[in-house]
């Protein structure tokens, strides 16, 4: 069977991402408690894989510049701050002489294969400078998204895989916990939401291909099932993501 998001279905998701979720503001907070006082006046920002600017907009008081690298065009179309620079390339192919005191890289990793996170926790590095530090974000192997994603697969992205990997690099490191939400009015937008995650993150498209008509049902079951658990007793739906923010330092 042919199973997909409706065009609509993907706006419904990333309406909900982009207007409920507080990452930005989590990020921000830690910066300011735990971070800046370890920066030296007028520090600069390189975001890779920045998406609408949301975090980058939220630190901007706080640095003299900042660079964002988002290989989406249209992710970056409404971001405007003076002085920023818009870059639209992978980090793969950014080139730049300058190193930053902050790079920073939230939610980016779910989508480059990880046996290439050595080297590319390597290529993010290259451009810090010597003292800097660099921020990475990812959910965490523990709360609601998690046990919903678990539900459906067993190869769960977290930060627990690059907690791994930092280790064996030998890379020190410090670890802080968060906590995002998503929030939805009505039962048909959270489990939007859910197939969303479901889809994207937890089948291939071959895989839905293959399901059975009854596969399919079970499925939507499952999905609908972890929809009812999101909704809390003032009538909102909520989805919990568990999240670490990690911080690498460079000698």
């Amino acid at each position: 069977m042919n199973i997909t998001l409706s065009p609509q279905d993907y706006a419904t998701a990333f309406h909900l991402l982009a207007r409920t979720a507080r990452h930005h503001e989590n990020i921000g907070q830690w910066v300011e408690r735990s971070l800046l006082s370890r920066l030296p006046a007028g520090p600069s920002l390189l975001d890779v894989g920045a998406g609408p600017g949301t975090v980058a907009r939220r630190l901007a008081p706080h640095f003299a510049s900042l660079t964002l690298l988002e290989p989406n065009r249209e992710q970056l179309g409404a971001f405007e701050h003076p002085g920023a620079r818009l870059i639209h390339e992978t980090l793969e192919s950014f080139q730049s002489p300058e190193k930053y005191d902050l790079v920073l890289c939230s939610h980016v990793l779910y989508h480059v294969p990880v046996p290439g996170w050595g080297g590319f926790v390597d290529r993010l590095l290259s451009f810090v400078r010597p003292g800097g530090y660099c921020l990475i974000v990812l959910g965490s192997a523990r709360g609601q998204n998690y046990e919903l994603h678990r539900d459906f697969t067993q190869t769960v992205i977290t930060s627990e895989q690059l907690k791994a990997v930092l280790k064996e690099k030998r890379l020190p490191y410090e670890v802080a916990e968060a906590q995002n939400s998503f929030s939805a009015a009505t039962f048909e937008e959270m489990y939007t939401l859910c197939r969303f995650f479901v889809f994207e993150d937890c089948y291939t498209a071959q895989q839905l291909a293959a399901l059975s008509e009854d596969e399919v049902r079970a499925l939507d079951a499952r999905i609908r099932a972890h929809t009812e658990r999101c909704r809390e007793p003032d009538g909102v739906y909520r989805l919990t993501q568990d999240e670490e923010l990690i911080l690498v330092s460079k000698p």
